[in-house]
């Protein structure tokens, strides 16, 4: 076969753009899931395009791929089995976007034959009559790691050193057991391709094995919180910038350069074993975990989904660091996915420590779960019998003569907009927030829907939260979130209701609960 083929090469006559698409995908299965589920939505969204062009049916630009789906099907051009694939590839490729969990290859290739399903679909009633849709076929898996020669030869070396030299044990016959094992720990114990021990660094008696894939590695002076100056000044003298720079034993480091002492050599032989071992942990977690972006923070890492790395650099989106905000803002990196990967990099901005660093990095973390909450209060919709008529929270309100709607996509957005709509009005809301406002229509509850703490009455702490700063006190605001829909849209209106405020709320009404 042509190393060149890709299964949707036969799309080309109609579409080279999307047999490209396609052939990405394809590529992505056994690389990135993620990836593959995420943008195979965008795949069968422009397929629903040509149908909808192809149809003479309308279709605005901001439509997006639910209200496409659900326009030809309410209009009789899906049937069911093509309905169902594409709602699959839509509610996967949703996952994908928000939740930070590991996506397995089989959720992959599950999208993949779903992909088949609707572009038959598609060739037999839109395409031309001279394109052939060929019958499904697996894509192939990816091929496995392999050693570097480098490294092989070491492995070979330690091996043939063990055949040279077995140890005790391995004269007695009757040790067969231990013998397997005896042979088999020095591959077991570097496991996979790049975790061979390479060089081994000494001091005062102590070992610390160097793995290969960090032979030369960049030794990031602000990784090492207790040597950075000193690893900045080594470098200036061309000591220490990368691990191969280093000498074996790192005894009398410090004499390269002037007014430290041995404590400094102790300190960051410490730190190094520190940052190896970290090393080894993210090292691991790209193999198992392959094609995913994630973000460092020491020894912590965040997965950088695809509606993360969309968020912007603003105050509105992160509290407490403008500082940092303005001096990324002017270095064009204005959204979260243009962050460097090894997020202490940061502290070499002016005035910004690695106290604003971690404040960052926390507050990223709370907005991945944010967007997790935000997922699974999505799915709620899908398993409702009425889902159609909650794909929009909202709440009518009328206050004085002045009426309005506050709405909202999930629970969150619907709390935070009806937040900013109280404190635009003055309403005494602090007051109750300081109170802590109990989830549901009554306050019988031991669970907080908003309070200034995370802490229900009972004492546990928020399941899921979501954070609110108040515009009039500019105190953060605690917004419990592991709830569905119908409970937030109690919880509001109950709040509103205590403030003064008429409601009225559509989707409560018996009629629209059935």
């Amino acid at each position: 076969m042509d190393k060149h083929f890709f299964f949707y090469q036969f799309l080309e006559p109609i579409s080279k753009e999307l047999a490209l698409v396609a052939k990405e995908l394809e590529n992505s299965i056994f690389t990135s899931p993620r990836t593959m589920l995420t943008h195979a939505r965008v795949f069968v969204e422009n397929i629903l395009q040509q149908v909808i062009k192809a149809e003479e049916l309308p279709d605005e630009p901001r439509t997006n791929l639910k209200e496409r789906l659900d326009m030809l099907n309410d209009r009789g051009y899906l049937i069911p089995e093509i309905r169902d694939a594409l709602h699959y590839i839509r509610q996967n490729g949703n996952q994908a976007a928000h939740d930070a969990r590991t996506f397995r290859f089989s959720e992959a290739l599950l999208s993949w034959e779903a992909i088949y399903k609707i572009v038959k679909w598609y060739v037999d009633v839109y395409g031309p009559v001279d394109v052939t849709v060929p019958d499904y076929q697996d894509p192939s898996p990816r091929v496995e790691q392999s050693y570097d020669m480098s490294e092989l030869e070491v492995r070979l070396k330690t091996l043939e050193e063990l055949l040279r030299n077995p140890p005790p044990k391995l004269a007695d016959e009757a040790s067969n057991h231990e013998v397997a094992v005896t042979l088999e720990s020095p591959t077991e114990v570097q496991g996979q391709p790049g975790f061979t021990a390479i060089r081994t660094f000494t001091y005062k008696g102590r070992k610390l094995d160097v793995p290969y894939f960090l032979r030369d590695a960049f030794l990031l002076p602000q990784r090492f919180e207790k040597s950075e100056t000193f690893l900045i000044r080594l470098g200036a003298e061309q000591q220490a910038r990368i691990m191969s720079e280093l000498p074996n034993n790192l005894e009398g480091l410090h004499k390269h350069v002037k007014r430290y002492s041995e404590k400094n050599d102790e300190l960051f032989f410490t730190e190094l074993k520190q940052f190896i071992e970290e090393e080894k942990i993210r090292r691991q977690l790209t193999i198992e975990r392959s094609g995913e972006l994630f973000f460092f923070f020491k020894a912590d890492h965040i997965v950088v989904t695809e509606e993360l790395s969309k968020l912007a650099l603003t105050s509105n989106e992160f509290t407490g660091m403008p500082g940092l905000l303005r001096q990324l803002n002017d270095d064009e990196i204005a959204t979260v996915g243009q962050l460097p990967q090894e997020l202490v990099i940061l502290a070499k901005y002016e005035n910004v420590g690695i106290g604003i660093v971690e404040k960052l990095f926390q507050q990223l973390k709370t907005k991945t779960n944010e967007k997790k909450t935000d997922s699974e209060n999505s799915d709620f919709f899908k398993e409702s019998r009425s889902y159609k008529k909650w794909d929009s929270l909202y709440v009518n309100v009328k206050l004085g003569e002045s009426k309005s709607v506050i709405r909202g996509d999930s629970v969150p957005s619907l709390w935070k907009e009806g937040l900013r709509w109280m404190e635009e009005r003055k309403l005494p809301l602090h007051t109750l927030v300081k109170e802590g406002i109990v989830l549901g229509s009554t306050d019988v509850g031991k669970r907080y829907a908003i309070a200034l703490e995370p802490i229900h009455k009972d004492q546990r702490s928020f399941t899921q939260t979501h954070t609110y700063e108040s515009m009039i006190t500019g105190e953060i605001y605690y917004l419990e979130t592991k709830i569905n829909p119908k409970s937030g849209l109690e919880t509001l209106g109950k709040l509103l209701t205590r403030l003064g405020v008429e409601v009225s709320i559509p989707l409560l009404m018996k009629s629209d609960l059935h």
